[in-house]
This record gives structure tokens, sequence and C-alpha cells, in this order.
């Protein structure tokens, strides 16, 4: 996750003729400024939105949505991929609107934050990046790139969809995404509601500045379930990190068969459901779990060591489910069990 007050990539100097013109801008009529989307993903398939943009000018959270998929102080869009498998296989960071390459970063190492310490990305929060100018006041920062990515440089001329690197791990953050900022005028604006942060902006509905079909893709998930799967064992979170345990064969002599599940933005309170099914549709494992606590992210299994008679070879089905009031998030995957 991102700290609060993450810098840009360069630093406006502070003058009395750029506040005007800032506060000239504001008040004038915006051009809208259309976005194609940022990341080359599937949405809600091969990419989730982990965080929206904190309305919250307290201590509290609230998204566009009215909901608490963010947390204090976020003046971005957070676009996870699934591990670090996919991360280096390569997802494409783009230019969501035309525009001039302003600045960039490279160089800073693809590390997460607790390992590498809050003090070492001191000032280069956002990592790897980009800034693009749409002109009239308006751009966009694209954050964690990975390093060695970057495809472009100041002063080049970019169009929607040009590619400007890869999403990495670099700056402040726990897990590979592109963080991608709107700012009109030096303010923070939602890219879902069209508003500067803090404006009443929470429940409004509509495409805000997204191209049509892609407000219509990046529909809103209380909780984005972003992995499911069956591991011979209780799985360490490294592991899933790196992609592991996602295969869609396991060896029918394993000793255990435990299946797990992440997602974001979980609140104390939700409802877990974890279940597996033999190919004869009998469940095998079937785990009920309450959220103690509030958990931007978490990873929950269950799972029963190998019977005497051991495993039934054939298609097995796993399914998770959260559940929050009467909101209902799924997912299900089958897995193979083959003989050894």
């Amino acid at each position: 996750m991102e700290g609060k007050g993450k810098r840009p990539i360069d630093v406006a100097v502070g003058s009395a003729l750029a506040v005007l013109a800032a506060c000239t801008l504001l008040a004038a009529p915006a051009r809208a400024l259309e976005l194609d989307l940022p990341i080359a993903c599937a949405p809600g398939r091969d990419c989730w939105i982990a965080h929206h943009v904190d309305h919250e000018p307290g201590p509290g959270l609230r998204d566009h949505a009215c909901g608490t998929l963010t947390y204090d102080g976020h003046d971005g869009v957070d676009f996870a991929i699934a591990d670090l498998a996919a991360m280096a296989a390569g997802v494409e960071v783009r230019a969501a609107a035309p525009g001039i390459v302003r600045a960039v970063r490279d160089g800073e190492v693809d590390q997460r934050v607790e390992e590498r310490g809050r003090e070492a990305v001191a000032g280069r929060e956002c990592g790897n990046g980009v800034l693009l100018d749409h002109g009239e006041g308006w751009q966009t920062q694209y954050c964690h790139l990975r390093r060695g990515s970057v495809a472009v440089v100041p002063g080049d001329r970019v169009t929607a969809g040009t590619r400007l690197g890869l999403v990495g791990l670099s700056g402040l953050t726990s897990f590979p995404h592109l963080h991608f900022e709107v700012r009109r005028a030096g303010r923070e604006i939602d890219p879902f509601t069209a508003r500067p942060i803090g404006e009443g902006s929470c429940g409004l509905g509509g495409p805000g500045l997204w191209r049509p079909e892609i407000a219509a893709a990046l529909v809103y998930r209380a909780i984005p379930l972003t992995g499911l799967g069956v591991a011979p064992r209780e799985p360490e979170r490294g592991e899933l990190d790196r992609g592991e345990h996602q295969g869609e064969r396991l060896a029918a002599d394993a000793p255990a068969l435990v299946v797990w599940a992440r997602g974001f933005g979980l609140r104390k309170g939700d409802r877990w459901r974890l279940r597996l099914f033999d190919p004869a549709g009998r469940p095998v494992v079937d785990r009920a779990l309450e959220q103690d606590r509030d958990q931007a992210f978490a990873i929950r299994w269950a799972g029963r060591r190998r019977p005497a008679e051991g495993w039934t070879p054939g298609l097995w089905r796993a399914e998770v489910e959260v559940r929050r009031g009467a909101e209902r998030f799924a997912l299900a995957r089958t897995v193979s069990l083959v003989p050894p």
C-alpha cells in the first residue's frame, strides 16, 4: 500500500503566476479529458482495482461509490495485477489520453516497501513513473513501473494507448500494481466522478472521465477477489506472491488438499466460505470464517489431509464466497487430480 503525501515525479516551483494560472484554470469550464484504460488487462479477470480515491477529508474512508475500497489520503486508482509471475511476464502501462511526456523516472528497484523500508523511498514514493501533460491544466501520472521498462522520454508526444512501461513494484508499494492519478491545475481529480477529491463526489454515478466502454468494464467491486486455487499443503504468502499453487493439475497422492483465496478491501465482520468438492460433487472441505479485522489485503485457506483411501482422481471444484450484508462476492475454479 502507498503512503499519504506521495510526491509527483516533477516538483513544480511555486510562484504567484503559477497560483494565478491554477485559479484561472479551475474557474474556467474544463475541456473534457476522455480516458482510455491505462493498463493492458481485462478488469475483473487479470487485473483489479485494489484502491479507489479517498473522498473523506477526515480520518475515515469513502470511495466514489460511498464504499471503503480505499485508504486514508489515497489520491489515485490502483490497478493490481495477479502476482510477481504476471509482473515478470510483463503487463503494459499505457497512456490514457494523448499528451506530452513532462517527466519520467527509472532505475528504482522492484521491491516491497516492507523489505526495502520507507526511508529508502522517501521523496520517490511513486517509484519509476511517467507524468503526461494533456493541455488546459490536465495531467496524468503513472507510478510503480518496473525498473528498466520506461519507454518514453520528456518531450515525447504520445497517443492514447502508447506504451509507457510495464507494471512493477517500485516505490512505496506492497504489491505489483499501477497507481494512476489524474490532476487538473494541480488538484487531484477522481476519474470516476470527474470532480476534485472531497467535492461531494460520493455516489454520483456516470462514466466520469472514462470512455463509456471503459467505464462499463470497470464495474465497482467492494471486495475484489483476485485469486483462488488448491495447494497440497498450507500455502505461504511468498509462494502465492510468486504465482505458485495456481496450476490446473495436482497429483492425486497430495498429502492434503487446501483451497485458498485472496482479495482486497476486507472489513471486520465480512463472512468467508471456502469449499472444495470432489468429482462426485460431495463437499470435502466446507469452512466458514468471519473476518476479525479490517485488512486492505487478505488471504484465507482451509483444507483436509489425505484420507487413508486417498483422493479420487478427476475434476475437483473449488469455491470461495465472501458476504458483506446482502452483498455476495464469489469465485470458482476447477482442478484436475491426476494419478502420480
